[in-house]
Order: structure tokens, then sequence, then C-alpha cells
């Protein structure tokens, strides 16, 4: 096997993490017979201890035991666990391997062309739009990393012809010290995750992991409004919002933060395939894809009142992006848990828009409510619900024919969903269940 990189022969994993990560490098491990003990923070659910010891898995849950580390010579953090915790810290101290899942993967599977794409926004769209346009350009693709398939499940899938599409994460680029794509796009660059990075410098630090191992023969795109933050590397730079960039006919369609994408993921595929035809770009494939579920996805409407689910908007760029593409007066249904910066932003943009009122409910409300407070020179009306429920009525009565009802929460919804799409879904959910609710009609 060509593999990106180098392994031991025999490797004794401790796997920090048993979420959908941790899970698939011990499915990997079982798989090869190789030795692997799991270390949860947390409490384990009764069925994840049942699946580990029909496995035959030590495993530890409540804490990190620094005990375990005597049992393993390579560490595998999943994405949520710190790189400052105290037994990542002792694991490096001891010499021991300390590595993503991602890097992991990459050292087990055959060497092909890696397409990396991070940023604050637009993550999912353009790396599930650079597959599809691969594909149609005869090339097969696979997605993976922080959409939700772990690359490690991929190992014995993918063939040196094909070409991996990742979205990777700050917390993933933050632990990832060997990788090296062939192309790395980063799309857009707000205040996210500081309650992990602690400030935006180190937010930064952490996206620019994507260009750090590229060399000379590998390519970098980015817009020119970062161009003076990341000046490092000797990769060959791309600017993706060259006006000059040619675009399918129909892409005028799309919103202008999806145009923006489109013309990064064009970039992509040109710098992969140098016969690259962009007439064969289909833009009614594009704009489906673009209109991935929870993001702006129409729900319907209620009495006149059309209904959107942003729930995937989790930082406060994404929904100034979703007011932004909104002409008509809306209901902005905001909060959740809190991702400690960049509000002042949205509430300067709140000033701006069509809003006619926002409601704020989750953890983040009171928080929300002080800024709005000191800096609501507009009158926008602002008010606390109790619930996400509380606030789609709350919403709907406010709410005048011809508005717009959106959730675009610009927060995490962890303190009430396990997940964004845990929480579109139960939105979704309630706003069927109205009187008077009328199905969308079909997107094209």
């Amino acid at each position: 096997m060509n593999a990106h990189g180098d392994r031991p022969s025999r490797p004794q994993f401790l796997m920090l993490g048993f979420g959908i990560t941790g899970k698939a490098v011990c499915e990997f491990a079982v798989a090869h017979r190789y030795p692997i003990v799991v270390s949860e923070g947390g409490p384990l659910a009764h069925e994840k201890k049942m699946w580990l010891q029909k496995h035959d898995i030590p495993f530890e849950d409540c804490g990190h035991t620094l005990a375990l580390l005597s049992r393993a010579d390579t560490v595998v953090l999943s994405p949520g666990i710190p790189v400052d915790l105290p037994i990542v810290v002792e694991a490096r101290r001891r010499g021991l391997a300390v590595i993503s899942e991602i890097d992991l993967a990459l050292r087990y599977m055959e060497a092909c062309p890696v397409v990396a794409v991070t940023g604050t926004n637009g993550k999912s769209s353009t790396v599930e739009v650079i597959a599809k346009i691969l594909h149609t350009q005869g090339h097969r693709a696979w997605v993976a990393g922080n959409i939700g398939t772990p690359l490690i499940s991929l190992v014995h899938e993918v063939a040196s012809s094909d070409t991996l599409v990742l979205e990777m994460s700050s917390y993933q680029l933050e632990q990832s010290l060997e990788f090296h794509p062939n192309v790395a796009l980063l799309l857009t660059l707000t205040p996210d995750h500081l309650h992990r990075h602690g400030t935006m410098k180190a937010y930064a630090a952490a996206k620019a992991n994507v260009f750090a191992n590229q060399g000379p023969g590998d390519v970098a795109i980015l817009p020119h409004s970062l161009a003076s933050q990341f000046d490092h590397g000797h990769a060959r730079r791309i600017f993706y919002d060259d006006a000059s960039q040619e675009l399918p006919s129909g892409a005028e369609t799309l919103l202008p933060h999806e145009q923006s994408n489109l013309r990064a993921a064009l970039a992509a595929c040109q710098a992969l395939v140098p016969a690259f035809d962009v007439s064969k770009v289909s833009m009614t494939l594009i704009a489906h894809t673009f209109r991935l579920p929870h993001r702006m996805e129409p729900v319907g409407s209620v009495r006149g009142v059309a209904i959107i689910n942003d729930s995937k908007s989790t930082n406060a760029g994404s929904t100034i992006a979703a007011l932004r593409s909104i002409q008509d007066p809306v209901i902005l249904l905001l909060g959740g848990h809190s991702k400690g910066a960049g509000y002042e932003a949205l509430v300067d943009e709140c000033g701006e828009s069509t809003l006619r009122e926002v409601i704020l409910f989750g953890e983040a409300a009171d928080e929300l409510n002080v800024l709005f407070s000191l800096n609501n020179s507009k009158r926008v009306p602002i008010s606390v619900a109790q619930s996400m429920k509380d606030a789609v009525d709350r919403g709907l009565a406010a709410a005048q024919m011809g508005d717009v009802l959106l959730l675009s929460p610009a927060c995490s919804s962890f303190d009430a969903f396990s997940n964004y799409v845990q929480r579109g879904e139960a939105f979704t959910e309630l706003i069927r269940s109205k009187p008077g609710f009328t199905p969308p009609e079909s997107r094209t």
C-alpha cells in the first residue's frame, strides 16, 4: 500500500473520545486486530458500553486517566479533545505519537489527491459542490471529515486514482500536524469557537494549519481579503474572488455568498483537473447542492408567512449572510449555546436589515439581549422566549402576511439539542404542526 505517511507496523492505540469519530477508529482497529483502549471524558451511554464490551475493547469514562498512557504508543484525538488537555500534554511529554483521526487515516490510505476545505462558513456545501463537479468531469471523489463521515471509515474504499474532498474544522486542523492537502481552500474567517481557541488569533492559527505542510507543487486558494493574514507557505496561491473567473451559465440565480463559494469550488476543481471544462457544470445540480438541509431551507408557510430553517447557522457570520439574502420583512429567531464572540457585528447588521422583530431563546438569550439593548439604534423589537417552541409561537403571532420567519440561531445547539440537525428537525416539526401550514413548493 502506497500510503500518505509512515506508520508503525503494530500500533497500540489510545482513543480519546468515543463519539462518531472514536467509534470509527475503534472499528478500524478491530478490523486490523490492533490493540485499542478508549477513554471518554463524560459518561458513556449504555449502548456504547455494550458495543465496546462486545468487541473486547477496554474503556473508561467520566475522565481521562494518565495510567492508560502506558498501554499505548499512539494517542488518537477525537475532534472535541483540546490539544492542551492534561493527558494530551503528558502523552507528548512521554514521546508518544499524538495524532488526529485525519492523520491516522491518511497513514493507511492509498496516496491520492487531497482537497481540504476550511473556513468559518460555507464548508459543507462547498465540499459537496467540489465532489459533484469532479464527478461530472469523470473523476471519482469521496467526501469526508467534519461533514460527518470519518475519513478512517474510507481507508479501504479510496483508490489512488480517486480524489478526497475533506471538510476540515479548526478543531481537526489544530490536531492534524501531518496533514498535507494538495489543494487547500480557505473560504471565510469570522469569530467562532472562541470558547475552544481562546482568541481570534489562535482560531486563525488553527485554520492556517491547512496550508502549513504544503509545498511548491501544491495550491492554496483563498480570498484577497485574507491574503496578508495567510502569507506563508510555499504553495502556489490562487484568489478565488477574482472577478475574471468564468462562472457557469445560470450562476446569477445563486445568492451572493453561494456565488462566492462556487468560485472557490471551481478554483479547486481547475487546480486538480488540467482540462477542466466549466461548460459541463450543471447549475441545476449546483443549486440543489448549495441548498443543503437546515441551510436556508424553505419549510413552507403558515397563513402567508414564509418559514426558513437555517439551523446550520451556528455563528454570527452565517446569520449575517442569511439576513442579507432576504428582501422581505424578517422575524428572526436567534439563540442557543453562545459562541462568545462576533455578535456585535450581527447586532449592527440587524440595524441595516429588513428585520421586523428579533426573538431570543436558549442559553445565549440574556447575553444577546444585553447586546441588543446597548446597540439597538433602529429600535427593532426584542423579546426573550422560554424555549424554541415559545419563540416559534411568538414569531408567528408577530408576523404579518408576506413576512419571513427565519430560524438562524448564530449559536451552537448544545444547550438543548444534540446537534444543529436535531434542532432543525424540531423546528420543522413545530412549523408543520401549526394550523394553516402549507408545504413548500419543490426546489429547483
